[in-house]
């Protein structure tokens, strides 16, 4: 997880697993790859949130998740690139080191407050959570990129 002192440049990469009880929230650059563990991901099911998919996440538990199976919780924000203002909106390279980390914890904040509902559910539903902050102009194409594709088909 990452540091209150640090800010993370838009393309690293952090993946962790979280138990049921102790979700955290990961961020994973534009350009990233994702590192999977050695635990089987067959019994893995991403649902993609946003601000109002509570029926989404609720059907996935419904039909999609069987006991013993891990959410992967996954929100696509765009990249921070203007920092908002009282009086009105700075380039991300104008205020100082401070005022950045400062706005982007707030931003993280944020983000996080916002998937509680979520991970609430999860809870609630006594399923392992994960979640996973994605950082894209391009919803679509990073979720996309989580999908594993195997590079060798076996021949039968």
């Amino acid at each position: 997880m990452e540091e209150e002192n640090f800010v993370r440049p838009p393309d690293s990469v952090q993946y962790s697993s979280t138990p049921i009880m102790s979700p955290e929230i990961v961020e994973i650059g534009e350009d990233s790859t994702l590192v999977t563990g050695s635990r089987d991901a067959s019994a893995d099911v991403y649902v993609a949130v946003g601000k109002d998919d509570l029926d989404v996440l609720k059907w996935a538990l419904d039909h999609a998740v069987s006991p013993g199976a891990r959410v992967f919780l996954v929100h696509v924000f765009p990249p921070i690139t203007y920092i908002r203002t009282p009086v009105g909106r700075l380039s991300r390279n104008h205020p100082s080191h401070d005022q950045l980390k400062v706005y982007l914890n707030e931003e993280n904040n944020r983000r996080r407050n916002q998937l509680q509902k979520y991970i609430r559910l999860c809870i609630d539903s006594k399923v392992t959570a994960d979640t996973m902050l994605l950082e894209s102009n391009y919803t679509a194409k990073a979720i996309l990129e989580l999908i594993p594709v195997p590079t060798s088909l076996p021949l039968s």
